[in-house]
């Protein structure tokens, strides 16, 4: 099945899902209005379905945010200011929410619901495993990225739900790590979140530091793309 059929049926089905309690579909708040064809609303900024880098947050928001945003991110959200500058640092640009670049980039959300209460109620276990079983899975099997960064002890929660391998530590022990390798050479990095929370945790600098392991893995990714690229381009009349 073509990559984008087997996308657009898993959209569907998260519009259908029924989430667990204290979780909301978008596609049932305000009658599905501000809802979007994409798997949250993270994947509008960058959605990517050739992407090499698949970026793995905690959850978007809550339903009020939802609402007053029209189902859409805001420039100004802290979180995304921070991975902003922590992707600029490796060579990648997403542009903003409102005005995103062509990048080899997809964003996604551990849980795929929306809560109430505040954008920074805690996570159940519930969610994680519902969205990361039912979507966060079959994503990364249609996208295939080489590449996993996970923001946030959350999000690496949920990832450890699909490869039970992964290690039971801290955000803090999970940074001593080396990537881990993942079945089919994909390899995932733990990252702290970089929305204001984790900011009082681990600092900017600090997680500028963090993500330049990064660096040479993209590097090796992207270059066999680059020369492929390049060989089209000489090729075409």
């Amino acid at each position: 099945m073509d990559k984008h059929q087997a996308y657009s049926e898993l959209v569907q089905k998260r519009k259908a899902a029924e989430f667990p309690a204290g979780l909301q579909n978008p596609s049932q708040i305000a009658a599905g209005q501000f809802d979007s064809e994409q798997l949250g609303p993270w994947s509008l900024w960058q959605g990517n379905l050739d992407a090499e880098l698949l970026v793995i947050g905690q959850d978007w928001g809550d339903d009020n945010y939802f609402v007053r945003n029209r189902g859409r991110d805001t420039d100004d959200n802290p979180t995304n200011r921070g991975l902003r500058k922590l992707l600029s640092n490796i060579g990648l640009d997403p542009g903003l929410p409102s005005a995103p670049t062509t990048q080899p980039l997809f964003f996604t959300n551990a849980v795929l619901g929306l809560k109430s209460g505040g954008m920074s109620a805690e996570l159940k276990h519930d969610w994680l495993r519902h969205s990361s079983v039912n979507f966060i899975a079959p994503l990364i099997e249609i996208i295939q990225p080489r590449l996993i960064v996970t923001v946030g002890i959350s999000a690496f929660k949920a990832l450890r739900l699909i490869f039970p391998s992964l290690p039971y530590e801290s955000m803090n022990g999970l940074l001593k790590y080396p990537p881990f390798h993942l079945p089919d050479k994909r390899i995932l990095f733990a990252m702290s979140h970089c929305g204001g929370l984790g900011l009082a945790n681990r600092t900017m600098e600090e997680q500028l530091k963090d993500w330049q392991k990064i660096g040479p893995y993209l590097q090796n990714t992207m270059s066999p793309l680059s020369d492929k690229l390049e060989q089209k381009v000489k090729q075409e009349p």
